[in-house]
């Protein structure tokens, strides 16, 4: 089951922190809290980009961090997993 972007804390365009390091920091948590567990699909980048009126360019960044260091892996057709 895909968890909703929506449960997580408000984006701060207004920060100095970019927002895909936002997002990264965002996931990295609920994964390191155990909100998000292994297993547990994450939405795909187009469906969070269109959620959060961003372009889909700032979500593959905030994921390829993610999965440079192993906290989220791609399966193709399958989804992206924690």
């Amino acid at each position: 089951m895909t968890k909703p972007a929506s449960s997580f804390s408000p984006l701060d365009p207004s920060s100095a922190e970019p927002i895909y390091r936002q997002i990264y920091w965002r996931f990295r948590g609920a994964i390191t809290d155990g909100v998000l567990t292994p297993g547990d699909r994450i939405p795909a980048a187009r469906a969070l980009a269109k959620e959060l009126g961003l372009a889909r360019g700032t979500i593959d960044t905030a994921y390829s961090l993610l999965t440079a260091e192993g906290y989220i892996q791609s399966r193709g057709q399958a989804g992206t997993v924690v």
